[in-house]
Protein backbone atom coordinates (compact mmCIF):
# COMPACT_ATOMS: atom_id res chain seq x y z
CA UNK A 1 0.00 0.00 0.00
CA UNK A 2 2.82 2.38 0.88
CA UNK A 3 4.46 1.69 -2.49
CA UNK A 4 1.25 2.73 -4.25
CA UNK A 5 1.11 5.92 -2.22
CA UNK A 6 4.73 6.70 -3.08
CA UNK A 7 3.99 6.22 -6.78
CA UNK A 8 0.97 8.52 -6.59
CA UNK A 9 2.99 11.20 -4.79
CA UNK A 10 5.77 10.96 -7.36
CA UNK A 11 3.31 11.26 -10.24
CA UNK A 12 1.67 14.29 -8.64
CA UNK A 13 5.04 15.95 -8.12
CA UNK A 14 5.93 15.30 -11.76
CA UNK A 15 2.63 16.78 -12.94
CA UNK A 16 3.22 19.77 -10.69
CA UNK A 17 6.67 20.28 -12.20
CA UNK A 18 5.36 20.11 -15.76
CA UNK A 19 2.58 22.57 -14.94
CA UNK A 20 5.01 25.05 -13.39
CA UNK A 21 7.37 24.67 -16.37
CA UNK A 22 4.52 25.30 -18.81
CA UNK A 23 3.52 28.47 -16.95
CA UNK A 24 7.17 29.51 -16.74
CA UNK A 25 7.48 29.18 -20.53
CA UNK A 26 4.31 31.22 -21.10
CA UNK A 27 5.47 33.98 -18.76
CA UNK A 28 8.90 34.05 -20.43
CA UNK A 29 7.27 34.34 -23.86
CA UNK A 30 4.99 37.14 -22.66
CA UNK A 31 7.91 38.97 -21.08
CA UNK A 32 9.79 38.74 -24.36
CA UNK A 33 6.84 40.25 -26.23
CA UNK A 34 6.49 43.20 -23.86
CA UNK A 35 10.25 43.78 -23.77
CA UNK A 36 10.79 43.72 -27.52
CA UNK A 37 7.97 46.11 -28.41
CA UNK A 38 9.03 49.53 -29.63
CA UNK A 39 6.53 51.95 -28.10
CA UNK A 40 6.07 55.60 -27.40
CA UNK A 41 7.34 56.85 -24.03
CA UNK A 42 3.78 57.20 -22.72
CA UNK A 43 2.74 53.64 -23.59
CA UNK A 44 6.13 52.26 -22.57
CA UNK A 45 5.70 53.68 -19.07
CA UNK A 46 2.41 51.80 -18.80
CA UNK A 47 3.91 48.54 -20.06
CA UNK A 48 6.91 48.81 -17.74
CA UNK A 49 4.63 47.88 -14.85
CA UNK A 50 3.49 44.78 -16.73
CA UNK A 51 7.09 43.84 -17.46
CA UNK A 52 8.01 44.20 -13.80
CA UNK A 53 5.08 41.99 -12.82
CA UNK A 54 6.08 39.34 -15.35
CA UNK A 55 9.68 39.41 -14.16
CA UNK A 56 8.56 38.87 -10.57
CA UNK A 57 6.30 36.01 -11.62
CA UNK A 58 9.08 34.43 -13.66
CA UNK A 59 11.41 34.60 -10.67
CA UNK A 60 8.74 33.13 -8.42
CA UNK A 61 8.15 30.26 -10.85
CA UNK A 62 11.88 29.63 -11.01
CA UNK A 63 11.93 29.19 -7.23
CA UNK A 64 8.90 26.88 -7.44
CA UNK A 65 10.73 24.72 -9.97
CA UNK A 66 13.73 24.47 -7.64
CA UNK A 67 11.58 23.54 -4.64
CA UNK A 68 9.63 20.95 -6.64
CA UNK A 69 12.85 19.33 -7.81
CA UNK A 70 14.09 19.24 -4.22
CA UNK A 71 10.90 17.43 -3.21
CA UNK A 72 11.39 14.94 -6.04
CA UNK A 73 15.00 14.33 -5.05
CA UNK A 74 13.87 13.64 -1.50
CA UNK A 75 11.37 11.07 -2.78
CA UNK A 76 14.11 9.35 -4.78
CA UNK A 77 16.41 9.25 -1.74
CA UNK A 78 13.71 7.71 0.42
CA UNK A 79 12.72 5.05 -2.12
CA UNK A 80 13.86 1.76 -0.58
CA UNK A 81 13.03 -0.42 -3.59
CA UNK A 82 16.33 0.13 -5.41
CA UNK A 83 18.06 -3.12 -4.40
CA UNK A 84 15.07 -5.25 -5.36
CA UNK A 85 14.53 -3.38 -8.63
CA UNK A 86 18.20 -3.66 -9.62
CA UNK A 87 18.15 -7.41 -9.08
CA UNK A 88 14.76 -7.93 -10.68
CA UNK A 89 15.64 -5.79 -13.69
CA UNK A 90 18.94 -7.52 -14.38
CA UNK A 91 20.86 -4.26 -14.10
CA UNK A 92 18.89 -2.38 -16.74
CA UNK A 93 17.94 1.30 -16.66
CA UNK A 94 15.98 1.94 -13.46
CA UNK A 95 12.50 3.46 -13.57
CA UNK A 96 13.64 6.27 -11.27
CA UNK A 97 16.49 7.09 -13.64
CA UNK A 98 14.02 7.42 -16.50
CA UNK A 99 11.72 9.51 -14.32
CA UNK A 100 14.42 11.97 -13.25
CA UNK A 101 15.70 12.25 -16.83
CA UNK A 102 12.15 13.05 -17.98
CA UNK A 103 12.17 15.91 -15.47
CA UNK A 104 15.57 17.10 -16.67
CA UNK A 105 14.47 17.03 -20.31
CA UNK A 106 11.34 19.01 -19.42
CA UNK A 107 13.51 21.64 -17.72
CA UNK A 108 15.86 21.70 -20.70
CA UNK A 109 12.95 22.29 -23.07
CA UNK A 110 11.66 25.12 -20.88
CA UNK A 111 15.14 26.62 -20.67
CA UNK A 112 15.55 26.49 -24.45
CA UNK A 113 12.21 28.21 -24.91
CA UNK A 114 13.04 30.95 -22.40
CA UNK A 115 16.47 31.53 -23.94
CA UNK A 116 14.92 31.85 -27.38
CA UNK A 117 12.58 34.47 -25.96
CA UNK A 118 14.90 36.48 -23.76
CA UNK A 119 17.79 35.23 -21.60
CA UNK A 120 17.19 36.16 -17.98
CA UNK A 121 18.33 35.41 -14.45
CA UNK A 122 15.48 32.92 -14.16
CA UNK A 123 16.62 30.98 -17.23
CA UNK A 124 20.13 30.93 -15.76
CA UNK A 125 18.69 29.55 -12.52
CA UNK A 126 16.92 26.87 -14.53
CA UNK A 127 20.22 25.93 -16.16
CA UNK A 128 21.79 25.64 -12.71
CA UNK A 129 18.91 23.43 -11.55
CA UNK A 130 19.46 21.14 -14.54
CA UNK A 131 23.15 20.78 -13.66
CA UNK A 132 22.35 20.18 -9.98
CA UNK A 133 19.81 17.48 -10.81
CA UNK A 134 22.10 15.77 -13.31
CA UNK A 135 24.96 15.60 -10.81
CA UNK A 136 22.54 14.51 -8.10
CA UNK A 137 21.35 11.62 -10.28
CA UNK A 138 24.91 10.43 -10.88
CA UNK A 139 25.58 10.40 -7.15
CA UNK A 140 22.23 8.77 -6.40
CA UNK A 141 22.91 5.92 -8.80
CA UNK A 142 26.29 5.25 -7.23
CA UNK A 143 24.87 5.31 -3.68
CA UNK A 144 21.93 3.07 -4.51
CA UNK A 145 24.17 0.63 -6.39
CA UNK A 146 26.00 -0.06 -3.13
CA UNK A 147 22.94 -1.98 -1.95
CA UNK A 148 23.62 -4.60 -4.63
CA UNK A 149 25.54 -7.58 -3.24
CA UNK A 150 26.61 -8.86 -6.67
CA UNK A 151 29.43 -6.57 -7.82
CA UNK A 152 29.08 -7.65 -11.46
CA UNK A 153 25.41 -6.70 -11.42
CA UNK A 154 26.20 -3.48 -9.59
CA UNK A 155 28.61 -2.26 -12.25
CA UNK A 156 26.35 -3.38 -15.08
CA UNK A 157 23.59 -1.31 -13.47
CA UNK A 158 25.89 1.70 -13.22
CA UNK A 159 27.02 1.18 -16.81
CA UNK A 160 23.46 1.01 -18.16
CA UNK A 161 22.20 3.98 -16.19
CA UNK A 162 25.18 6.30 -16.68
CA UNK A 163 25.13 5.58 -20.41
CA UNK A 164 21.40 6.33 -20.52
CA UNK A 165 21.88 9.67 -18.74
CA UNK A 166 24.66 10.74 -21.11
CA UNK A 167 22.67 9.60 -24.16
CA UNK A 168 19.49 11.46 -23.17
CA UNK A 169 21.35 14.68 -22.41
CA UNK A 170 23.22 14.44 -25.70
CA UNK A 171 20.01 13.79 -27.65
CA UNK A 172 18.15 16.64 -25.96
CA UNK A 173 20.84 19.31 -25.96
CA UNK A 174 23.24 18.27 -28.69
CA UNK A 175 26.03 18.58 -26.14
CA UNK A 176 28.23 15.76 -24.91
CA UNK A 177 28.57 15.47 -21.16
CA UNK A 178 31.41 13.57 -19.47
CA UNK A 179 30.19 10.18 -18.31
CA UNK A 180 31.55 7.47 -16.08
CA UNK A 181 30.24 4.63 -18.22
CA UNK A 182 33.67 3.73 -19.64
CA UNK A 183 34.98 3.46 -16.10
CA UNK A 184 32.00 1.34 -15.10
CA UNK A 185 32.50 -0.93 -18.10
CA UNK A 186 36.10 -1.56 -17.06
CA UNK A 187 34.99 -2.25 -13.48
CA UNK A 188 32.32 -4.66 -14.69
CA UNK A 189 34.85 -6.53 -16.85
CA UNK A 190 37.33 -6.72 -13.97
CA UNK A 191 34.94 -8.10 -11.34
CA UNK A 192 33.22 -10.58 -13.63
CA UNK A 193 35.09 -11.82 -16.68
CA UNK A 194 38.47 -10.82 -15.31
CA UNK A 195 37.93 -13.46 -12.63
CA UNK A 196 37.17 -16.03 -15.30
CA UNK A 197 40.34 -15.24 -17.20
CA UNK A 198 42.37 -15.36 -13.99
CA UNK A 199 41.84 -19.14 -13.95
CA UNK A 200 44.45 -19.37 -16.69
CA UNK A 201 47.93 -19.26 -15.09
CA UNK A 202 50.71 -17.07 -16.34
CA UNK A 203 53.51 -18.99 -14.64
CA UNK A 204 55.37 -21.73 -16.46
CA UNK A 205 56.33 -24.97 -14.76
CA UNK A 206 58.58 -27.67 -16.22
CA UNK A 207 57.73 -31.23 -17.17
CA UNK A 208 54.67 -33.17 -15.97
CA UNK A 209 53.76 -30.48 -13.45
CA UNK A 210 53.44 -28.02 -16.33
CA UNK A 211 51.04 -30.32 -18.20
CA UNK A 212 48.97 -31.11 -15.11
CA UNK A 213 48.61 -27.46 -14.11
CA UNK A 214 47.56 -26.41 -17.60
CA UNK A 215 44.95 -29.16 -17.86
CA UNK A 216 43.58 -28.33 -14.42
CA UNK A 217 43.51 -24.61 -15.21
CA UNK A 218 41.66 -25.25 -18.44
CA UNK A 219 38.97 -27.13 -16.55
CA UNK A 220 38.71 -24.30 -14.01
CA UNK A 221 38.43 -21.74 -16.81
CA UNK A 222 35.65 -23.67 -18.55
CA UNK A 223 33.76 -24.10 -15.28
CA UNK A 224 34.11 -20.43 -14.34
CA UNK A 225 33.08 -19.32 -17.83
CA UNK A 226 29.89 -21.38 -17.89
CA UNK A 227 29.03 -20.37 -14.33
CA UNK A 228 29.42 -16.68 -15.18
CA UNK A 229 27.49 -17.10 -18.41
CA UNK A 230 24.55 -18.77 -16.67
CA UNK A 231 24.50 -16.12 -13.93
CA UNK A 232 24.40 -13.26 -16.45
CA UNK A 233 22.46 -14.85 -19.29
CA UNK A 234 19.22 -13.01 -18.46
CA UNK A 235 20.78 -9.68 -17.50
CA UNK A 236 19.83 -6.81 -19.74
CA UNK A 237 21.55 -4.01 -21.65
CA UNK A 238 18.67 -2.24 -23.42
CA UNK A 239 20.69 0.07 -25.66
CA UNK A 240 21.79 -1.83 -28.81
CA UNK A 241 25.02 0.13 -29.27
CA UNK A 242 26.09 -0.30 -25.67
CA UNK A 243 25.11 -3.97 -25.73
CA UNK A 244 27.24 -4.59 -28.82
CA UNK A 245 30.17 -2.64 -27.37
CA UNK A 246 30.03 -4.60 -24.11
CA UNK A 247 29.88 -7.94 -25.89
CA UNK A 248 32.88 -7.01 -28.02
CA UNK A 249 34.80 -5.89 -24.93
CA UNK A 250 34.15 -9.22 -23.20
CA UNK A 251 35.13 -11.18 -26.29
CA UNK A 252 38.29 -9.13 -26.71
CA UNK A 253 39.33 -9.77 -23.13
CA UNK A 254 38.20 -13.35 -22.56
CA UNK A 255 38.24 -15.09 -25.93
CA UNK A 256 41.42 -13.39 -27.10
CA UNK A 257 43.15 -14.37 -23.87
CA UNK A 258 41.80 -17.90 -24.19
CA UNK A 259 43.03 -18.23 -27.78
CA UNK A 260 46.47 -16.93 -26.82
CA UNK A 261 46.66 -19.45 -24.01
CA UNK A 262 45.73 -22.35 -26.30
CA UNK A 263 48.29 -21.24 -28.87
CA UNK A 264 50.97 -21.21 -26.19
CA UNK A 265 49.94 -24.72 -25.09
CA UNK A 266 49.16 -26.83 -28.16
CA UNK A 267 49.13 -29.95 -25.98
CA UNK A 268 45.71 -28.82 -24.73
CA UNK A 269 44.12 -29.06 -28.16
CA UNK A 270 42.67 -32.50 -27.45
CA UNK A 271 40.89 -31.09 -24.40
CA UNK A 272 39.08 -28.29 -26.25
CA UNK A 273 37.67 -30.31 -29.09
CA UNK A 274 34.42 -30.69 -27.25
CA UNK A 275 31.51 -28.52 -28.36
CA UNK A 276 31.23 -26.73 -25.02
CA UNK A 277 34.77 -25.37 -24.80
CA UNK A 278 36.09 -24.28 -28.19
CA UNK A 279 36.79 -20.53 -28.55
CA UNK A 280 34.23 -20.30 -31.36
CA UNK A 281 31.47 -21.80 -29.24
CA UNK A 282 32.27 -19.62 -26.24
CA UNK A 283 32.33 -16.52 -28.43
CA UNK A 284 28.92 -17.40 -29.87
CA UNK A 285 27.58 -17.75 -26.33
CA UNK A 286 28.87 -14.32 -25.38
CA UNK A 287 27.07 -12.80 -28.35
CA UNK A 288 23.79 -13.95 -26.77
CA UNK A 289 24.29 -12.04 -23.52
CA UNK A 290 22.26 -9.07 -22.27
CA UNK A 291 19.05 -9.62 -24.22
CA UNK A 292 17.13 -10.03 -20.97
Amino acid sequence: MLDVVDVIITVLEAEKLQLVLDIFTCVSDALHVFTSLVLSPEINSIFSGIRSLLERQENRLSKNIASTMQELRTLMDEDDSWALEISRGGGEVHKNTRFIMDCIVSMMNAQTSSQNSLPSRSSENLSIEIDITTEYLKGLLFRKSESCSDQSLRYLFLLNNSYFVAHVVSESSGCFIPSEYNKYMDSYLDVSWGRVLSCIPKSRFPGPIHCWINTSSLAKFESAFHKMYQAQKLWKVPDPQLRDALRRAIIERVISGYRDYLEEHPELEKHVGRESSSPEVLQAMLRELFEG
